[in-house]
């Protein structure tokens, strides 16, 4: 695995847990319980998103370098 895909891999998770801190934040949990639940939730489908369609992206790129 490349340096660029590492620093792709780091941002996204970065952004994804900032993401879910900042939703969590706004229905304000009394329990850390469901607090950790529900930003680990949101976390992950912020995440797989954009991991998604890199990986989609890449498998794009990698047919269109196989053709010539």
């Amino acid at each position: 695995m490349s340096a660029k895909r590492f620093i792709q891999l780091f941002i996204c998770y970065a952004i994804s847990m900032i993401v879910a801190i900042l939703l969590t934040d706004l229905f304000n949990f009394s329990s850390p319980i469901a607090y950790l639940v529900v930003a680990s939730i949101i976390g992950y489908v912020v995440i797989t998103v954009p991991l998604t369609i890199m990986t989609l992206l890449k498998i794009k790129i990698n047919k269109k370098i196989e053709r010539f």
